[in-house]
Order: C-alpha cells, then sequence, then structure tokens
C-alpha cells in the first residue's frame, strides 16, 4: 500500500499520476474511487486481486483518512489495513496526522510538503506592496520553481483570503495558519479578492485554451501587479 498526502497538492497529483502511469505500464487495471463511493461491500470486491477476466488491478481511494462524509469510514481504514494482496494507493489532498497514519504501519507513506520559501511568498500579498512581491517572485524563479506551482499556490491563497473574509469558521486549517491567513484578510476588501480570483480563472482559461498571447510567468507578473 501506498500513502500520498500532504499540502502541496499540485507535487502529490503529480506523484499521483507518475504511480498510476506505472502500474498501467505493468499492465494492471486501474480503478479510481472517491471515498464517497464506497462503503464495505464494494471495498472488500475491489481489494480482491484481479478482476473477473483475471487481470491485476490497482486500486486509488481518493480523500478517504481526510473525509468527514464516508460512511462507516472507520470499518473502510480496518478492511484497508489487513489488505495484502492487491496494490492500494491511497490518495489525500491534504496533510495527515501520524496518529491516522498509524493504523497503516506497513504502508509507504510520501508526504508533499509546501516549500517554506513559498509560504513567505504568499505572506507578502497585500495591496501596496508590489516591490516585495515581485522581489519574492524573482526570487522562486531564481530557486527554479515553475511557474505553473506558483499559480496553483496563488488559487490556493486567494481562495483561502476569500474563505477567511468571508467568515473564519470556513477555513478548515490547523489554529496557527489560521490564524495568519485570517490577518492576512484584514488587509484586503472582499471585492478586491473577488476580482483577483477572477483574473485567476482567466489566466487559467487562457493556458488551458492556448489562447494567451503571453507566456505564464509574465501573465503572473500582471497578476501580482493587480495586488
Amino acid at each position: 500500500m501506498l500513502i500520498i498526502h500532504g499540502e502541496d497538492i499540485v507535487s502529490s497529483y503529480k506523484r499521483l499520476t507518475e504511480v498510476i502511469d506505472t502500474y498501467k505500464k505493468e499492465g494492471l487495471e486501474i480503478v479510481i474511487k472517491e471515498a464517497s463511493e464506497l462503503d464495505p461491500t464494494n471495498l472488500r470486491q475491489e481489494t480482491s486481486a484481479t478482476n473477473l477476466f483475471g487481470t491485476s488491478k490497482c486500486l486509488i481511494i481518493k480523500n478517504l483518512l481526510s473525509s468527514g462524509k464516508a460512511k462507516q469510514k472507520d470499518l473502510l481504514i480496518k478492511i484497508l489495513s489487513q489488505i495484502e494482496a492487491t496494490e492500494v494507493v491511497m490518495f489525500e489532498n491534504k496533510k495527515i496526522t501520524d496518529t491516522t497514519l498509524k493504523a497503516f504501519p506497513k504502508a509507504k507513506v510520501e508526504a508533499s510538503n509546501i516549500n517554506p520559501v513559498i509560504f513567505k511568498f504568499l505572506d507578502l500579498l497585500r495591496p501596496g506592496n508590489s516591490r516585495n512581491i515581485l522581489s519574492g517572485w524573482t526570487r522562486l524563479l531564481q530557486l527554479d520553481h515553475e511557474p505553473e506551482y506558483v499559480f496553483a499556490m496563488l488559487v490556493r491563497q486567494i481562495r483561502l483570503l476569500i474563505q477567511a473574509k468571508s467568515g473564519p469558521s470556513y477555513l478548515k486549517m490547523a489554529p496557527y495558519p489560521k490564524k495568519l491567513i485570517i490577518d492576512q484578510a484584514t488587509r484586503f476588501e472582499l471585492n478586491h479578492l473577488l476580482d483577483l480570483h477572477s483574473h485567476l480563472y482567466e489566466i487559467d482559461k487562457k493556458i488551458k485554451t492556448g489562447t494567451g498571447s503571453l507566456p505564464i510567468d509574465q501573465f503572473l507578473v500582471q497578476f501580482l501587479l493587480k495586488i
């Protein structure tokens, strides 16, 4: 069993894609399930070593450990902790505590944690701080951080700030980072944050559709100047 988790969603998704590609090359059938789709009966069926045609398979389970909505979650975890014959990958888009991971002592665990330099850059985001923001952006490029990665983190940060501005109760975070987000949100007007989010959406759309006339790093500079 492999457990992939962490706050760096970009890196963890990339790792999940690599794992899936590896299993496909080995001829395994890939079965992907959200935690909300599972119950004890179908989990036992999906974790059988082969499918009806005798083909080996790999079961990908998304966000079971971090989910508060999965039915009979504790029983599902107990079933998984006893599985040995099937290849199982558990993917979590959040950081999972060591206490939770103890249920899987034999599992290989890979954590994708956000580089502290990125956090320092995101903390610079506030109106009237363009000089320091651009300096931080230059620093990230010097450290070879991909613009696509920075873009994803900017989207994450703006969404958190909107949640904090709309109401702290919307934030599902540990106390200290939650306090930092709430403090940072006081520097913004809600409409400004919504405009920034809309601008990020437009950048994303142009990149994905190939309709943008600029490379992503220049789009990001334009965005940062709007803060």
